[in-house]
């Protein structure tokens, strides 16, 4: 597995985590310091998510070959 796919694998579970652990914290903290820290944590985990989001590649195809490109040279008449 390559480093890429790896810190993404990371940043998806911490992220998932963060967000559960912040919308729990936030909703049963009994101060507000607590529930800023829920809030923090929240947002953190769908920044994370929305990094994780936009740097994923679409689709990989492994080896896929280069495109070939071809060119049709009109002759002059």
């Amino acid at each position: 597995m390559e480093w890429g796919s790896l810190i993404w694998l990371l940043l998806a579970i911490v992220g998932a985590a963060s967000i559960a652990g912040g919308v729990v914290a936030h909703r049963r903290g009994a101060s507000v310091g607590a529930q800023a820290f829920g809030a923090a944590a929240v947002a953190a985990g769908v920044a994370m998510w929305a990094i994780v989001l936009v740097t994923v590649p679409v689709s990989s195809s492994g080896d896929a070959p280069a495109p070939v490109i071809v060119v049709d040279e009109i002759a002059a008449e």
